[in-house]
């Protein structure tokens, strides 16, 4: 008979992972203080951290600053930016453009950027990367996370319906409904028109904005009060009676009709 073969089996030795802890820059700020006093193995010890993530700590410390949120976990994390000076200056400018009250889109930061980074300053200090930046979607997205902007929405006052709109409604429907069967209208004779005005200066309503602010403000051009009315108008029936209407409001109170 075949001898069998002695299989040997040899125990493999497990590693067991450690767990990867994060920490709050408060608890960074504790452990740095004790080992400046107490020095870093003392402080490793008393906090049950390695040496070497204390003498990390220690040394970014000093760019912790008393704008850091304490309970972020996330400093010097992320994307840096490749054109921090061209990015400081576009974010002034967006400022001092807010502060005129004038939008700032997506497309004219972009514009702005590229704008910047042809400056013969700018070219001397980054040379060919400049020609080849893109304002991507990531860059933009980044840009803003890093100095606190983000697309508003103009704030304005709007206008609320009476509580009784509803009600108002059905009684005048009933009433057009009461009228027609008494005076025998055609359906192609009962028209609805309403009346809505088109501003000669149509702002946007978004704009670049640094966040938490109330009052989002866009500056016009000054004919934001200079209208034309435009009507609209639908038959019940058919065929219909078709007519044009216009009528401009300027902004001296006076009409043209």
């Amino acid at each position: 008979m075949p001898k069998r073969k002695r299989v040997v089996k040899r125990k493999v030795k497990q590693v067991n992972k450690s767990k990867r802890t994060s920490y709050t820059i408060n608890q960074k700020i504790e452990v740095v203080t004790f080992a400046k006093e107490n020095g870093k193995n003392n402080a490793a010890k008393y906090f049950n951290v390695s040496r070497s993530m204390v003498g990390r700590w220690i040394l970014a410390s000093s760019n912790w600053t008393t704008e850091t949120k304490g309970t972020s976990k996330r400093i010097g994390s992320g994307r840096k930016a490749f054109f921090p000076e061209a990015e400081k200056r576009l974010y002034d400018w967006v400022v001092q453009q807010r502060k005129q009250g004038l939008a700032v889109s997506y497309a004219i930061l972009r514009s702005k950027m590229l704008e910047i980074l042809q400056e013969v300053d700018m070219l001397e200090l980054y040379g060919d990367l400049a020609e080849e930046f893109k304002t991507s979607h990531r860059w933009l997205v980044g840009f803003l996370r890093r100095y606190k902007l983000a697309l508003r929405r103009r704030t304005r006052i709007s206008q609320k319906l009476p509580s009784k709109t509803q009600e108002l409604l059905e009684n005048f429907h009933k009433f057009i409904i009461h009228l027609r069967l008494e005076k025998s209208y055609e359906l192609e004779n009962i028209l609805n028109m309403d009346e809505t005005p088109v501003w000669f200066d149509m702002a946007g309503n978004f704009t670049i904005n640094p966040k938490g602010e109330k009052t989002v403000h866009i500056r016009a051009t000054g004919n934001e009060k200079n209208q034309f009315t435009v009507v609209l108008t639908c038959a019940a029936g058919k065929h219909f009676l078709r007519f044009f209407f216009k009528k401009i409001i300027m902004s001296d109170s006076t009409k043209i009709v």
